[in-house]
Parts: C-alpha cells; structure tokens; sequence
C-alpha cells in the first residue's frame, strides 16, 4: 500500500465499509429491478388478458349486429324502428 499515507489498518476499514456499500446499494437495485420485472409480468399478463375480453366482447358485438341486420332485412323494418306502438300486436 505504497501510493496510502494512512496505515494499513485504516485502509482495510475504509476498503471494507466501502466494499459493504457497494455491496449494499447493488443488492438494493437488484431487489427493485426484480420487483419491476414481476410489475412487467403481473401488467402485461392483465393487458392480455383485457385484449382477449375486449376482442371476444367485439365479436360477440359483430354477430349480434350482422344477425340484427339479417333479421332486419328478412322481416323488414326491426322494432326499434318501427317504434314502440308499432311493434305491439293490437288485437
């Protein structure tokens, strides 16, 4: 320890604390760095999961829509359009 003024001792202490810092601070961002990966995981599997319902929902929506519309045009005008009297059966 050629290049040190203070005694080899001393050096050992602060190389060590030093050390123990690091160490410290480097288990500290590893520990968050693992906490963001399970935050990425738990986020992108509930995007998923909310893509797939909101892609089933719109095809349920299209179906419904294209059955509307090939009852529409097999019994005429739909009841909706035809208002609310009209669609009753007055006997």
């Amino acid at each position: 320890m050629q290049g040190y003024k203070s005694t080899a001792e001393r050096l050992a202490r602060t190389f060590k604390r030093s050390r123990d810092s690091w160490k410290a601070r480097a288990a500290q961002k590893q520990q968050k760095l693992r906490a963001l990966e399970i935050k990425v995981r738990d986020l992108s599997a509930s995007r998923d999961y909310w893509k797939r319902k909101a892609q089933a929902l719109s095809q349920d929506l299209r179906e419904l829509e294209t059955e509307g519309s090939a009852q529409a045009k097999k019994g005429g005008a739909s009841a909706s359009q035809q208002g609310p009297i009209s669609s009753l059966e007055i006997g």
